[in-house]
């Protein structure tokens, strides 16, 4: 009878543990932007992350969201910026458009959304944690790629 009550008392802590850290791994680019949102371009932030560019056909949209894989759970300056070239358009010269988002996060930083619809875009994310940090930034001629 013990052993039945322990076994079931174990069993029963596994269930109230196991979601959390399914919830920890279990976060995708296409949960957090949203749906209609697909992966067109990814990239590691050092070991520590990915950060990830989205784009939805239906509305034009492109998301961007920075993900951690390492110190997850832990609260650390975690960040993604998204940017979109704005083309000369009703007497208003080109401009780039920026979204952000930088904080003290547990598991990903994001999402930040703009309209890029046949526009050229860019995309960097950071995770720090003291006294190291790791970080992307995606470079192409004037800083700008991912365009459609």
């Amino acid at each position: 009878m013990i052993k039945s009550v322990l076994a079931a008392t174990l069993a029963l802590g596994g269930i109230l543990v196991a979601p959390a850290a399914a919830n920890a791994a279990g976060y995708t680019p296409e949960g957090i932007c949203g749906n209609g949102f697909a992966v067109v371009n990814r990239a590691p932030v050092g070991s520590w992350g990915t950060v990830y560019l989205l784009y939805n056909r239906k509305n034009g949209l492109n998301c961007a969201v920075t993900i951690k894989s390492k110190y997850t759970g832990v609260s650390t300056r975690t960040s993604v910026l998204l940017e979109v070239a704005r083309p000369f358009a009703n007497n208003t010269p080109p401009y780039t458009e920026k979204a952000e988002d930088s904080d003290r996060y547990k598991f990903y930083a994001g999402p930040v959304k703009l309209q890029g619809k046949g526009m050229c875009v860019r995309f960097s994310g950071a995770i720090a944690n003291r006294p190291t940090k790791a970080r992307f930034e995606r470079s192409a001629p004037r800083g700008f790629a991912n365009c459609g």
